[in-house]
């Protein structure tokens, strides 16, 4: 499979020429790109990829909305949309290691110190309350300070010069915990960041799972093949050699700088804290490179990280509860679990390993194998019919959570709760449901009788 963005969206434009669209009127990096965006997904139903190429203040076209369609981020790891998840698990199972060239497209066109401006991206300010512009796209390349371990992860970047960027880390993940270990030794910790990249790539590189499992492996096992990886002009990080653009830089020890407010997934306006500084020292990107953004908060956005999160809580609450069924993550914090319960006690050990696999996840409902955790309505049927509150709500104080959640006291520090709507003592000894007999469902032709 080819690893440059490029190619997938020839692929995009031969399968389906509509879901392509170029946009040659200027348009303002400041509100206009998200606003035609959110307006095509709320007014239009629309999803598309968009390709800007004329955008204020900048030479880069940008490219956005590429996620925000199920079946494009299907066809990118080569599964059917119904078997994306077996396709994810797959891939974690089984990686594929990465493999190292000499060079690549992304080294078309290098500059280096005096020579970095990052002033000259496209300065995109997406909501109204946004403190400044921000790079949303941008995949982090980083190895643990006193070893070999790789982590890569989506970090947002504030752009506050030609040679800055703030950082936002999240407490307790594995970014955060390298910088911790170079900041504790007074060094700072090199990264990179990769921008627009094939969405296997992308899909890859949200991937939850223990600090030493390797991203770039699962790229690899998504694109079905190594990921090709070049060493970066200003230190040894390791990049995608097919990216169309890559900033090189260092996270400062001992710096901190004001960061936001930011439009972030939960759909709120979350504001000012004091983040860690990206330092540049390079930047890299193909002759003719296209900016990727992302859309915070809208499909484009949502539906990519849905995607890894479901699939790593699938696996997780499998080794748990073998019989599990489906996991859906249908809004911000929220996990929806159906299992085939054969022993009493297992919804709550369900419960406990979506905790303890995302330290996102702040509610969580077990429902029975007969109620489809795609559909709202059945699961809020579930909650209303086959739960009790005083015996079936669980809640964890005093927990790690999301630094994103407006509604915690001080961040991340929160507390969860979780629902155990499956039927007591079981599906089997209780209420039965009502039903159309099962014969007459099967013989009932609807065009028989409606035309």
């Amino acid at each position: 499979m080819a690893q440059d963005l490029r190619s997938f969206l020839d692929l995009v434009k031969r399968n389906r020429a509509a879901d392509f669209q170029i946009v040659s009127k200027p348009v303002d990096a400041r509100y206009e790109i998200t606003g035609l965006v959110a307006k095509l997904e709320k007014e239009g139903r629309r999803r598309p990829v968009l390709l800007f190429e004329n955008v204020s203040g900048t030479t880069f076209p940008v490219l956005t909305n590429l996620h925000a369609s199920r079946g494009r981020l299907a066809t990118a790891i080569n599964a059917a949309p119904d078997k994306m998840l077996e396709t994810y698990l797959r891939a974690m199972d089984k990686p594929i290691p990465p493999r190292i060239v000499k060079t690549g497209p992304v080294k078309e066109v290098v500059r280096r110190g005096g020579d970095v401006d990052l002033l000259a991206l496209p300065q995109i300010v997406h909501h109204e309350r946004d403190a400044g512009p921000y790079v949303t796209a941008a995949i982090s390349f980083a190895k643990d300070p006193g070893g070999e371990t790789w982590n890569c992860a989506y970090n947002r970047l504030m752009i506050q010069g030609r040679d800055r960027t703030s950082i936002h880390l999240t407490l307790g993940k594995h970014l955060w915990e390298f910088h911790k270990l170079a900041e504790a030794r007074g060094e700072p910790l090199p990264v990179a960041f990769a921008i627009g990249v094939h969405p296997a790539i992308a899909l890859g590189a949200l991937a939850i799972g223990s600090i030493d499992e390797d991203e770039r492996a699962i790229m690899g096992a998504l694109l079905g093949e190594p990921l090709e990886l070049v060493k970066c002009e200003t230190s040894d990080v390791l990049v995608p050699a097919h990216a169309e653009l890559v900033l090189e830089g260092e996270i400062l020890p001992a710096a901190r700088t004001p960061e936001g407010p930011f439009g972030e997934f939960t759909g709120y306006s979350l504001g000012e804290r004091q983040r860690e500084i990206v330092r540049y020292t390079a930047i890299t990107h193909r002759r003719d490179a296209m900016f990727q953004d992302i859309t915070v908060a809208h499909l484009d956005h949502m539906l990519l990280s849905t995607i890894p999160m479901e699939a790593n809580l699938y696996r997780a609450v499998r080794a748990m509860i073998p019989s599990v069924k489906a996991v859906r993550v249908p809004s911000p914090f929220t996990c929806y679990v159906s299992i085939e319960q054969r022993l009493p006690g297992q919804a709550k050990n369900a419960m406990m390993a979506v905790f303890g696999a995302d330290l996102y996840m702040k509610r969580v409902v077990v429902v029975d194998h007969d109620v489809d955790v795609f559909d709202d309505r059945q699961v809020n049927w579930a909650l209303a019919t086959r739960c009790q509150p005083d015996r079936d709500i669980t809640i964890i104080t005093h927990a790690r959570g999301s630094d994103l959640d407006p509604s915690t006291r001080e961040d991340g520090y929160t507390a969860k709760w979780g629902v155990d709507a499956t039927a007591k003592p079981s599906v089997a000894a209780f209420t039965p449901r009502h039903r159309v007999p099962p014969d007459v469902w099967q013989r009932l032709r609807l065009e028989d009788y409606l035309g």
